[in-house]
């Protein structure tokens, strides 16, 4: 317990520490790069180098606030489990990667943070040794493997530029199409967008502090921090393709939080939505808001996350919601917490969320974009209000079903909460008076009634739906609550047929007479041999006569 706290000091530290250090450097606009050189070889160069800027430091002090809560949080959650020292390395070895990925500006240096992310959150999600978990954890496995093999394609186009620190690429008008491509696809990946966005609800498996620190400030942001590192060499054909991306994924997590139980899998698809919102406004031009608001959102979503832990441990491991209710009478400090945090979700004037949210709104009304694209927009801020309403619904409006409250209290997790909550409500505001961002609200009041108009069309659309009963409306629930069979076919459709050949060759093989005709015989005559052989080394009489007659023999053929 003791080095957990030490721990939590030095994180609470660091994070003051670069956060003045990153506004600092916002404001006289500075950069510094430190190397340390291992060695020359051939006129090789072997360096390490880190990158301070202020979008590594403010990320990177981000990533320490949350890390030194997690680790807080972990003392009353994790209390009485039997491998708790692993689990508190993971998630130090998860903070290390994540140091790895954000300082170093080497691809090739960038890739041992980023395949760290992936190999230490499977390790994580399956820390409960469960037939889900190890389900789960492959899929995260494979999408992010995916995601290497994508990046290291990357660091192969890139060395045609005779460098792989992506300063010095910065001093080129455009790269190659393929690098930026393959590039793209492995943020894709790495932050959960569609088509690979089936193993970001299956990681859930995980423990709750593990879902708070990684599916909020950590590895579903790696992606959405390198598009915003490369956002200079996105060309228009790459706008309009992560444009289409973001918007689908945007509706795949809102209405696969409309249809979903767990409460776990909600906040799930809600990060899935956010991460599409900030790539959204990373393309339409606006990186820096993007940034910002990935900022904001790690903060309330963590917030998100503990509170939803510390009701799944109050109600004994269920995660249904449908089981929960009455939950503001049961616990009004956590389900307060859990409440403003729910609010910079929606954007509420004036929590942290809205600070960024509404100008990233206000960007995409002023923007010349397609009114397609535009109501597609608003619908799936429309998914945000209703999802947010459903578990408002459910965890505080309904009575409690089925389930005793199982009072518990512990310090460490209230304070975790308090620290969260205290930075869900300033840290949007600070953001923009410290960092001195010149954006101006100029919302036209003709989209202040987009969102009333999608409430009333879609409500007569529904109830004309309920009242014809018609079986098309239960096949399209069945496919939005699904994700679009996305986790079939990137999980089951793929390995199935692996499996089932696998599965025949084992029967065939080791179940089968095959294994009766030719392995059992030739173990029989191997064994029998050895026999033999045995016996003649262990009689010198036999051998020696036997070696005499050998000699005799080769004489006489000579």
């Amino acid at each position: 317990m003791l080095f957990v706290l030490n721990i939590n000091f030095f994180f609470f530290f660091v994070f003051i520490l670069f956060f003045l250090v990153g506004l600092m450097f916002h404001l006289y606009q500075l950069s510094l790069l430190l190397t340390y050189n291992f060695f020359f070889m051939n006129s090789c160069n072997f360096s390490l180098i880190f990158l301070l800027d202020w979008l590594s430091l403010m990320f990177l002090s981000v990533v320490f606030l949350i890390s030194g809560c997690v680790f807080l949080y972990s003392l009353g959650y994790m209390s009485g489990d039997s491998y708790v020292i692993r689990f508190y390395f993971l998630v130090f070895l998860f903070v290390c990667s994540m140091f790895f990925l954000i300082m170093m500006p080497d691809l090739m240096c960038l890739i041992l943070g980023w395949d760290g992310l992936g190999l230490v959150s499977y390790c994580l999600v399956i820390y409960y040794q469960s037939d889900v978990s190890l389900s789960s954890g492959y899929l995260t496995l494979f999408i992010n493997r995916l995601g290497d093999l994508f990046l290291i394609l990357s660091i192969c186009w890139c060395m045609n530029y005779g460098c792989w620190h992506y300063f010095y690429l910065f001093t080129f008008d455009n790269l190659n199409i393929y690098m930026i491509f393959f590039l793209i696809l492995a943020c894709l990946t790495k932050s959960a967008q569609f088509p690979f966005s089936s193993w970001l609800p299956a990681a859930m498996a995980a423990p709750t502090p593990v879902s708070s620190l990684v599916h909020s400030s950590t590895l579903v942001t790696a992606g959405v921090y390198l598009i915003i590192r490369f956002s200079k060499f996105l060309s228009s054909d790459f706008i309009f393709f992560l444009i289409n991306l973001s918007l689908l994924t945007v509706l795949l997590s809102g209405f696969g939080a409309l249809y979903e139980n767990d409460l776990s899998k909600i906040i799930a698809f809600s990060t899935m939505g956010q991460l599409s919102f900030m790539i959204f406004s990373i393309v339409m031009g606006s990186h820096y808001l993007g940034f910002i608001h990935l900022l904001i959102h790690a903060i309330f979503k963590s917030l998100l996350f503990l509170c939803s832990g510390i009701f799944i441990s109050l109600l004994m491991g269920s995660q249904d919601i449908r089981n929960m209710g009455n939950l503001g009478l049961q616990s009004p400090l956590i389900s307060s917490c859990f409440l403003i945090s729910l609010f910079s979700l929606c954007g509420v004037p004036f929590y942290s969320g809205f600070f960024s949210k509404d100008l990233i709104i206000e960007l995409v009304v002023l923007s010349e974009i397609n009114f397609f694209y535009l109501l597609i927009f608003f619908f799936s801020i429309y998914l945000t209000l209703v999802y947010s309403f459903r578990l408002f619904y459910f965890l505080f409006i309904c009575k409690i079903n089925f389930m005793i409250f199982n009072l518990i209290d512990n310090k460490y997790m209230k304070v975790s909460c308090l620290f969260l909550l205290f930075m869900s409500i300033i840290f949007g505001s600070c953001q923009f008076w410290l960092l001195d961002l010149c954006y101006v609200n100029v919302f036209d009041e003709y989209y202040k009634f987009l969102i009333i108009f999608f409430f009333i069309y879609f409500f007569i659309y529904f109830n004309v739906f309920t009242m014809l009963n018609m079986n098309l409306s239960s096949f399209i629930v069945y496919f939005l609550s699904q994700m679009w069979f996305l986790p079939f076919f990137s999980s089951t459709f793929i390995v199935s047929k692996f499996f089932n050949k696998s599965n025949f060759l084992f029967s065939l093989i080791d179940l089968g007479w095959t294994e009766y005709l030719v392995f059992t015989t030739i173990y029989n005559l191997i064994k029998n041999l050895n026999m033999h052989l045995d016996s003649l080394h262990l009689n010198s009489l036999k051998m020696y006569m036997l070696s005499y007659l050998m000699f005799i023999f080769f004489i006489l053929m000579i």
